[in-house]
């Protein structure tokens, strides 16, 4: 039986969301409201971007982004493998090619130079992403767009509170979109937030989270959309969160601080690198267990269930290698190698903001008597 779960939302005292929540409660105007308004503001003031939409999920932020854009079906999308399905399945859904390129060695994120190989004619976007909150190499990818003419966007799913070049994730690419789900350093519950700079995509993205109902006339339907807006009582939990992103972010790497210090040169094993330019938002610490070390990651994994800590091997399998997408277009790039080597060696280890200096102790205690 766990003991101590992989990730433990922080949430907000229950009597505060009530309070929030009780205006919208009497009036009956219980989704896209006052509240969900006022998380938007916020979420404007905390990336800096000019606009702010409210989700439903990331994921169908990530469904919506590709409309908001234009793009025709068998369209190629270059993208990471080494990130969470949702990133890609978002292009299935649209009837996208996903064109799936490697990461970096010591980052994790997506390489720019392989992007450039497998660029063709047909590339009709880049989505970076933001990698256990970690940025990807932002200006590069947006250069590469640039001079090819190919949009860029962000997946930032977890990276809410991070920074590129001492600005905060939200305001790069044409729009970026962050998940507030229950695993992430700020939680709606469930929930989603899309940013950008652009007018357009932000009228357009408004829109399609409605069904893709026209903005004046309501009842005829203007663009592809989805049921995809936010309710009242997430956008509480979110928009409490998002007050205090800086500290749950603060919290969240001051104890992946810890666990790099205790564990990051256990034999064979190695960390994430955090170059000088950019800041993780914290949303998890992994550590990476080589050919080299005293156990392989599946056995340190399973010895660390027995103990009842909860681990994940994370991201594994490769997105390029999991079942749904064998039945659906897609390529690969020649050079997959170090996707395969971080996902056959990541374990995320548990981490929230609220965890304490013995829940942290009894983890690496358990870790350094497997590997050290």
């Amino acid at each position: 039986m766990t003991t101590m779960p992989i990730i433990r939302p922080t949430l907000p005292a229950l009597e505060t969301i009530l309070t929030m929540m009780h205006d919208g409660w009497e009036t009956g105007i219980v989704t896209v409201g006052p509240v969900v308004r006022s998380l938007e503001e916020q979420a404007c003031r905390v990336t800096g971007a000019r606009y702010a939409i409210a989700l439903s999920s990331c994921t169908a932020g990530l469904m919506l982004v590709p409309q908001a854009l234009g793009l025709r079906p068998g369209t190629e999308v270059i993208v990471p493998s080494f990130t969470f399905a949702a990133t890609a399945q978002a292009l299935l859904w649209n009837r996208l090619v996903p064109v799936f390129c490697d990461c970096l060695p010591g980052t994790c994120t997506l390489d720019p130079a392989d992007v450039e190989r497998n660029i063709t004619p047909n590339t009709g976007a880049i989505c970076g992403v933001s990698v256990y909150g970690l940025p990807p190499d932002v200006d590069a990818l947006l250069e590469i767009g640039r001079r090819r003419g190919i949009p860029v966007y962000f997946d930032s799913a977890q990276g809410l509170g991070a920074t590129y070049k001492g600005q905060p994730l939200g305001q790069f690419g044409v729009c970026e979109v962050f998940s507030l789900s229950p695993t992430k350093v700020v939680t709606a519950i469930e929930a989603g937030i899309l940013t950008t700079n652009d007018a357009g995509i932000a009228e357009r993205i408004r829109s399609m989270r409605d069904y893709g109902k026209d903005p004046v006339k309501g009842e005829e339907m203007v663009h592809l959309g989805l049921s995809a807006r936010m309710s009242e009582l997430h956008a509480s939990v979110g928009l409490l969160g998002l007050q205090r992103v800086h500290d749950l972010v603060k919290a969240r790497t001051e104890r992946i601080a810890v666990y790099r210090d205790r564990l990051g040169s256990l034999p064979g094993c190695w960390v994430q690198e955090f170059p000088y330019d950019r800041s993780t938002s914290g949303n998890y610490f992994v550590l990476f267990i080589g050919e080299q070390a005293k156990r392989s990651r599946d056995q340190v994994y399973e010895d660390l269930k027995k103990a009842g800590i909860q681990t994940k091997r994370y991201f594994y399998p490769p997105v390029h290698a999991q079942a749904i997408f064998q039945k659906y277009p897609m390529k690969l790039s020649a050079q997959l190698t170090q996707t395969k080597k971080a996902s056959q060696e990541g374990l995320a280890l548990p981490l929230y903001s609220h965890m304490t200096d013995q829940e942290i102790d009894a983890v690496c205690a358990e870790v350094k008597q497997l590997l050290a």
